[in-house]
């Protein structure tokens, strides 16, 4: 169900004319590390050389080469080791928990718009939010939780499928705020509780 989604970075493969002989209208895809539908990409110094899981060649890429993708991986898979997932991804990891919230912002084309919707999925870093109203990518939203009346900025790095007529939009916190989600501190204490319990 759309509330599973899994996401990965990858880049294409460079070895096209390789490929091109097993899939004539698709690029290869090589998985690189997990991800979630609004996690900014992990800093990356200058290029980097990957090796392709299935020709077996070596290429360089350029940060701007790397993709999310909305893909399962084998339970064999080996991220790459600039895109292992370290201790902070671990504990700001995605709740898919639904949050109350009221989003304003400019829409594409019909002005300022306000709307009650909810975040469908939320970690420190961001959220996957319902939305209506037409957006575009790098748009600032202002988001305020229904239930604490917190207020806190975000912008839109990507767009999901839609749902029930409405589009899953991918937003990025200016700041990483786990305190935004009040859900985030009660996944801590039952992750807390429930080591205790399998430790006694």
């Amino acid at each position: 169900m759309w509330e599973d989604s899994n996401y990965c970075w990858v880049v294409l493969c460079k070895n096209r004319w390789f490929h091109f002989r097993q899939a004539l209208l698709t690029s290869h895809r090589i998985p690189l590390g997990e991800t979630d539908a609004v996690m900014p990409l992990p800093p990356l110094d200058g290029r980097f050389s990957v090796r392709c899981d299935d020709c077996g060649k070596e290429y360089l890429y350029k940060p701007s080469d790397v993709r999310r993708y909305e893909q399962e991986l084998p339970a064999s898979f080996t991220p790459h080791p600039l895109f292992r997932l370290g201790g902070e991804r671990r504990r700001t990891q995605r709740s898919l928990q639904v949050v109350g919230l009221v989003v304003r912002g400019e829409s594409v084309g019909n002005g300022a718009f306000r709307e009650e919707t909810v975040a469908i999925s939320v970690s420190a870093h961001g959220g996957l939010i319902v939305l209506s109203a037409e957006l575009a990518l790098g748009q600032t939203l202002i988001l305020k939780n229904s239930r604490t009346q917190n207020e806190l900025e975000g912008r839109v790095v990507r767009f999901g499928p839609s749902h029930k007529g409405r589009a899953q939009v991918g937003v990025e916190l200016v700041q990483p705020t786990p305190d935004f989600w009040p859900v985030e501190s009660r996944i801590g204490r039952k992750s807390s509780n429930e080591r205790k319990i399998g430790t006694s």
